[in-house]
């Protein structure tokens, strides 16, 4: 699995994904990956396709986790960019530096990934990279700001309207994925994490409110939950749901307004992975 091609093609995917930015090439991600599944349901599989691609070239460990580090480090050396905000191109730094910085958060990356595959970690071993590598970030280029002072104040501004509206969200889109995937065979089951990330491609049509939601740790964890339970509809809605509310809290509590980037959608995604992989 590892070899010093593949470290140097890790370390190449990071500074890529500097260049390009966090969102930018998550996206990319989910259309390989819907590419991908293309293939597998034309019955084309082959060690390349898992291995290289989906495993190396567009793992959001390797090129994601690199636009983690590089953001971070550019805001700490006084360029225009805030340092938990990863949806921003590097390119404008001009600096040798940041550049091989994300080189070196992919190489990072992709190590930590190997060794919790290797290891066994019954979580999704994709998130536990991107959740340690943001918080090995956060310790070498913050400043101590780990949570956001303004969340519990937004949290009761926003009222019951705000969970209520989140909720109602939520059970559409959860029930929509646990619902496909009931009539699909289980290896397609990881295939709304795909769907997800290239739908964030829409957002870069909303030019007048900038926001869209982000919902591949929904989608991911209803279809690891209907692995975990056969196929039951129902919890997998309500694993669902609970990685929502996780996403929304760390986001808002231990993300947002912080020095760097934790990714929210990797904590709730190895959260929930975890319960469904050893309670389940």
């Amino acid at each position: 699995m590892f070899s010093a091609s593949t470290a140097f093609l890790a370390f190449c995917l990071g500074v890529v994904g500097g260049i390009f930015g966090g969102t930018q090439v998550f996206i990319t991600t989910g259309f390989a990956g819907l590419f991908i599944y293309a293939l597998k349901a034309a019955g084309v599989e082959s060690a390349f396709l898992t291995d290289t691609l989906l495993n190396t070239v567009f793992l959001p460990a390797v090129i994601f986790n690199a636009a983690t580090v590089s953001t971070a480090f550019a805001a700490r050396r006084g360029y225009d960019v805030d340092g938990w905000d990863v949806t921003h191109s590097l390119l404008f730094t001009h600096d040798p530096l940041v550049m091989l910085v994300a080189g070196a958060g992919g190489l990072a990356g992709y190590l930590v990934f190997a060794v919790a595959v290797a290891l066994g970690v019954p979580a999704d071993q994709g998130s536990v990279s991107v959740i340690l590598i943001g918080v090995l970030t956060r310790l070498l280029f913050g400043k101590g700001h780990w949570v956001n002072p303004e969340a519990t104040a937004y949290y009761r501004r926003e009222g019951v309207r705000y969970w209520l509206f989140q909720l109602v969200n939520a059970v559409a889109i959860c029930g929509v994925m646990a619902i496909v995937l009931s009539n699909v065979e289980p290896a397609y089951y990881s295939i709304g994490f795909s769907v997800s990330a290239a739908l964030i491609l829409l957002s870069t049509f909303d030019v007048q409110h900038k926001t869209y939601p982000t919902t591949h740790h929904e989608t991911l964890v209803v279809g690891y939950a209907m692995g975990a339970t056969g196929g039951n509809v129902v919890v997998s809605v309500l694993f669902g749901l609970l990685a929502n509310v996780i996403y929304l809290l760390f986001a808002r509590y231990c993300n947002e307004n912080c020095d760097t980037h934790i990714d929210p959608p990797a904590v709730a995604i190895a959260a929930c992975s975890l319960i469904l992989w050893t309670l389940l």
